[in-house]
């Protein structure tokens, strides 16, 4: 059934009205229980309905998780990323004449934009930076104790496990989405065939037709399309770390290579 309403809200609204007033109504119920729209299979489709509405606030609460643990890795990386590429930076300079020190520390290859490849090479840098006496070492006149290092270190795996929790917290939200999506498919469909009947049964008093709302019903809902919770700024551009199915962290190209 096509969905033309302005939301889900009147949808579900219009859908329980007319099913109560049709199992309520003594001119109504006996004309339809005519084509076997029996009170078993009114009841049936308002705990079908009921369903439904509760798959749907699953959904919104989930979603709404979704986009918290989404928030919390995005203020992580914004904090943590300069401070990340302002030690890669400062590592290039001191070691541009030693490659194979550069190749341990993954600062051969440009910065990975996609938040795992990210993950990957920070992870990469921190570690091995640290297990390195020397290096480590030679950073001190640049005010780069092992402390200092060791905190950094421990940002990167903050944004590790934000990053996990809110893979888990989309599939959790995606799941939680095809679940209320089949639901409606499936009352679509038997409201589709409840209209069908009223319509037939009630030929002859349009005016319970409209009492029952099915005019509106029958115009349906339509799903509006999607709003980006966190639309991007003006001067954004496609150069950021990318986090699966969300939007770009924006970050200059030289913050990035």
């Amino acid at each position: 059934m096509a969905h033309p309403m302005s939301s889900l809200a009147d949808y579900f609204y219009s859908s329980r009205h007319a099913l109560t007033i049709a199992r309520k109504n003594d001119l109504v119920y006996p004309l339809i229980a005519e084509y076997n729209m029996t009170y078993e299979r009114i009841d049936a489709g308002m705990a079908m309905l009921d369903k439904l509405m509760d798959a749907d606030k699953q959904k919104t609460e989930l979603n709404g998780k979704q986009l918290e643990a989404r928030g919390a890795l995005k203020r992580l990386l914004a904090r943590v990323h300069p401070i990340y590429m302002s030690h890669v930076r400062l590592m290039k300079i001191k070691y541009r004449r030693h490659p194979e020190r550069l190749e341990r520390l993954m600062l051969h290859e440009p910065r990975q934009r996609d938040i795992n490849g990210w993950l990957r090479q920070a992870d990469t840098f921190y570690s091995n930076l640290l297990d390195d006496a020397e290096m480590v070492g030679n950073l001190k006149d640049n005010g780069l104790t092992p402390d200092k290092l060791t905190a950094s270190y421990n940002k990167i795996k903050e944004i590790e496990q934000a990053h996990n929790l809110h893979q888990e917290a989309r599939g959790l939200s995606q799941a939680a989405l095809e679940t209320r999506d089949a639901l409606m498919a499936e009352f679509d469909l038997w409201m589709k065939e409840f209209i069908q009947i009223c319509k037939m049964a009630l030929k002859e008093h349009p005016q319970m037709l409209e009492i029952l709302g099915i005019p509106v019903l029958t115009k349906g809902y339509v799903r509006q399309k999607p709003v980006d919770a966190s639309p991007p700024h003006k001067n954004e551009t496609d150069m950021g770390i990318r986090i699966p199915g969300e939007s770009t962290i924006s970050l200059t190209d030289n913050e990035i290579h």
